[in-house]
């Protein structure tokens, strides 16, 4: 198979949520088997984080200030870098929040169950009903088999995906976007989601699983499939 034109991809992990800070009532970390934390939004520190990653990576030439799909929004002038013409977000709530406060002028916004965190055990890993993400982010397309049910049926309360699992659904969802026409792609996903392909692609950038990737903190790298090989590679964080 003969290499395909390299793609700039954007990994993004998404804003502090009610899940990542401690009870303010008792300084616990929220127990991850509550169902009370199922699918948590952003607290206003993770919507403030989206929003100052948004104006960042504006000024970095990576946000349009116009709408999505126009020829406008692809004229990039004198800027040496493409702007972002593909978002691809996580189902879960966090995520979808994240990708609509950097990218507020996409019409719309891919939401992919490939980049969906290891999901099993954990409530906050599991997504909301379908009916209620489509009446609460109208913008958003569906692209994932598991995107077609009303209920979150990969998610188990008495097992959980292992890493090696997790592997096999970033390999997949980069094969698929490797065949996606759009050539800088925004990923918003989560940390572990991440931490995964990174530590399969270039262990280096996260110091061989001594660095953790935290919230809105985005890593840049060139993306191809090179004679049925998937290549990632030119890592950098940039935020």
């Amino acid at each position: 198979m003969q290499q395909q034109q390299m793609k700039t991809v954007y990994f993004i992990r998404h804003g502090v949520a009610r899940h990542n800070v401690p009870d303010p009532n008792t300084g616990q970390m929220p127990n991850l088997h509550d169902e009370r934390y199922t699918d948590p939004s952003l607290i206003q520190e993770g919507e403030m984080q989206a929003c100052e990653l948004g104006a960042k990576l504006r000024q970095m030439g990576l946000v349009s200030d116009v709408m999505s799909g126009s020829s406008e929004a692809m004229d990039t002038g004198c800027n040496t870098k493409q702007p972002i013409d593909l978002v691809v977000c996580s189902p879960l709530t966090r995520c979808i929040q994240t990708a609509s406060h950097i990218f507020p002028n996409f019409s719309s916004i891919c939401c992919h169950g490939g980049v969906r965190e290891a999901f099993g055990m954990h409530y906050p890993d599991r997504r909301s009903p379908l009916s209620q993400i489509t009446a609460k982010f109208p913008h958003l397309t569906y692209h994932h088999p598991s995107l077609s049910s009303e209920d979150d049926i990969d998610w188990q309360p008495h097992i959980r995906e292992t890493r090696d699992d997790v592997v096999r659904r970033i390999d997949n969802f980069l094969a698929w976007l490797t065949q996606q026409p759009q050539q800088s792609i925004g990923i918003v996903s989560h940390g572990v989601w991440i931490e995964c392909a990174l530590l399969k692609y270039c262990p280096q950038v996260l110091e061989f699983g001594k660095k953790r990737v935290y919230n809105c903190e985005v890593y840049k790298a060139h993306l191809a499939y090179d004679e049925n090989k998937l290549v990632l590679n030119n890592v950098e964080q940039i935020a």
